[in-house]
């Protein structure tokens, strides 16, 4: 049992690790935009992402429609 709890505690390490490298560079990205000029902008449509999206999550680079979209089209979802 406290081999299969330790297998578990590593794994969610592992996978905590792994999204706060992915939010580290969604952040990076989003201060490309800013310095760009293009933060707020979807990048995928290029119509305006709604400040309260922006509120929510300020690294975003897809407005709602497209964010739904890409999660519809995710395998994994």
């Amino acid at each position: 049992a406290d081999l299969g709890s330790d297998t578990f505690e590593q794994d969610n390490t592992l996978r905590l690790m792994d999204n706060e490298e992915v939010v580290l560079e969604q952040i990076e990205q989003a201060l490309e935009r800013i310095e760009e000029g293009s933060y707020g902008t979807c990048v995928e449509c290029g119509s305006r992402i709604p400040k309260m999206r922006l509120n929510v999550i300020p690294y975003t680079p897809l407005c709602v429609k497209c964010a739904n979209s890409l999660e519809s089209d995710d395998p994994w979802n």
